[in-house]
C-alpha cells in the first residue's frame, strides 16, 4: 500500500483481515457500492459499514455519494493504486500477521470445499516456502517478478467466468540460526 503520509493509524486499521480484504477488493475491482463489495467479498453488506467508516476515517478509503433517481448511495474507493504501507516495525508486522491469518483461512476453506486445483496449469491452490542465497541481480529479478505478479492480480477485475484468487507472501532476509554446538565441541 503506497500512501502519501503513512502513519500508525493506517496500520492499525489494516490489522483486521476484513479491512485488508475490503482494500484488496477495492484496489482490484475499482469504486464499489457496499452491496457490490458484499457480493465480491462474500459477507453481508451490514457487516462492512463499520469497517468502511474506519478505513475512511484514517484516510485509506474515500467515499463519494451518488444519486440514481431518488436513491442516494455511497461508492467507496482506495485513495491510490497501488496502495502500500511505507512503515516498518511493529505496525507492519501486525498487518502482515493479519494477512497471513486471512491467507490461511482462504487456504483451509479451499481445501475443505474441494474448490482448489492443486496441480497443472489451472492450479489455484499452492503452498510453498523457499529459501536460498541470492546475488543482488537475482534479488532485483525476484522483486520484479513479485511486482509483476501483484500487478497481474490487481489488474483482474470481477467478471463472469473469472475466478477470485488470493495471493499472500512474505519476502524477508533469513538470518543464520545459531548452532547449538560450536565447531570442535561435542554435541
Amino acid at each position: 500500500m503506497k500512501i502519501a503520509r503513512p502513519n500508525s493509524a493506517h496500520a492499525r486499521a489494516l490489522v483486521t483481515p476484513v479491512r485488508q480484504e475490503i482494500v484488496d477488493v477495492l484496489e482490484a475491482a475499482g469504486p464499489s457500492s457496499v452491496a457490490r463489495l458484499a457480493e465480491l467479498i462474500g459477507r453481508p453488506a451490514d457487516a462492512l459499514y463499520h469497517h468502511l467508516r474506519r478505513l475512511e476515517r484514517v484516510g485509506l478509503v474515500t467515499v463519494e455519494r451518488r444519486k440514481q433517481g431518488r436513491h442516494v448511495f455511497a461508492v467507496y474507493d482506495v485513495v491510490s493504486r497501488p496502495l502500500r504501507l511505507a512503515r516498518h516495525g511493529a505496525d507492519v508486522t501486525a498487518v502482515m500477521g493479519a494477512a497471513q491469518r486471512q491467507a490461511w483461512r482462504d487456504f483451509r476453506a479451499a481445501l475443505a470445499s474441494g474448490a482448489g486445483v492443486s496441480d497443472g496449469p489451472r492450479r489455484t491452490l499452492w503452498g510453498s516456502r523457499s529459501r536460498g542465497w541470492l546475488s543482488r541481480a537475482q534479488l532485483q529479478r525476484v522483486n520484479r517478478l513479485l511486482t509483476e505478479l501483484c500487478d497481474t492480480l490487481r489488474a483482474g477485475e470481477p467478471a463472469p467466468g473469472r475466478l477470485p484468487v488470493s495471493l499472500t507472501f512474505l519476502l524477508a532476509p533469513a538470518p543464520p540460526r545459531r548452532r547449538a554446538a560450536r565447531k570442535g565441541r561435542p554435541s
